[in-house]
Order: C-alpha cells, then structure tokens, then sequence
C-alpha cells in the first residue's frame, strides 16, 4: 500500500524538473524529508510498479490520480487557515473557476486565506513553495480529492497534458 508520502515522493519525481538522472539526496532536499524517506518511498513505488526506468510511469500516475486518490487519501477540511492556495484556486484553475474562498494548504507566511486542506504530506506546502511544477501537480490532485465534477473535469484537461506522453 502506498504511504502519502511514497505517493508525494512520485509526483515530485514527474512534475520535478530533474531530469532521469536525479539523486536521492536532490528528492530529499526538494520535498525536505530525509533520504530515508525516500529510499523507502522508491522501493515501494518500484514494487507497486509505479517506475520504471527510474522514473515515474506517468500512465499508471494519472491512473491513480483520475480514479483512486480521492478514496485512497480522502482530503480532510479543516478550519480557514492562511497558506497557499490549492485544489481549483490553484495555479491551474484560479483563472477558470470562480471562488470566493479558496481551499488552502496551512503554511505560515502564506499569502492566501481559506478552508484549510491537510496536504497530503506535512512537505507538501513548502515543497510546492520552491518547486513551481510540483505546486501545480499537487494542486491538481487536490482538484481531484476536493472539486466538484466540472472541477475535475477542468483539471483532467492540465493532468492529460501534464502527463500525457510519458511512459
């Protein structure tokens, strides 16, 4: 079974601008956890046959993502919180879908002001913070845990381009 942070670890790996020649150490200090944690996060995705040629399987990744995440790892709302904006207020979607409140992940200094989500790993904000790729494909994960129907019809359009192509 994949652990958020195996999963987080994997679209990094595909929204990630590194390349198929990355470290464990440049995973690590892009999502700010250990090697560890990586280490750990890659045998697992290697066994889930989710890489393959030491990078993601971007088919299977959209797979998991339109179909299984929003069951899988179901997004816990919380009180409005300051942070980055995620889900359809997104870097993605803002611009297509209107709203009022926009969902966020909590991080302090943040610039936006909403209904919090719990990311799907405590990394997750900052990492999206110093990565623009990786803010934008978590955020579409989010679109597809917390959005409506056209939300995520929206998003699959960006997830197919985003991903489409790959292996």
């Amino acid at each position: 079974m994949l652990k958020p942070v195996d999963f987080t670890v994997l679209v990094y790996l595909a929204s990630a601008d590194i390349g198929l020649h990355w470290t464990q150490t440049q995973v690590a200090v892009g999502l700010g956890i250990s090697q560890s944690n990586v280490h750990r996060a890659l045998a697992q995705l290697d066994r889930s046959g989710l890489l393959i040629e030491g990078g993601p399987r971007r088919t299977a990744l959209r797979e998991l993502i339109v179909h299984a995440v929003r069951y899988v790892y179901p997004a816990d709302l919380g009180a409005p919180a300051r942070g980055i904006a995620t889900a359809h207020a997104g870097p993605t979607l803002a611009s297509q879908v209107r709203s009022d409140q926009p969902y966020v992940w909590p991080l302090d200094g943040g610039s936006d002001f909403g209904p919090s989500v719990e990311p799907l790993h405590p990394c997750v904000p900052a990492a999206a913070a110093g990565c623009a790729p990786f803010y934008e494909l978590m955020a579409l994960v989010d679109v597809m845990r917390v959005g409506r129907a056209r939300e995520r019809e929206i998003a699959l359009v960006r997830l197919d381009e985003l991903l489409g192509g790959g292996r």
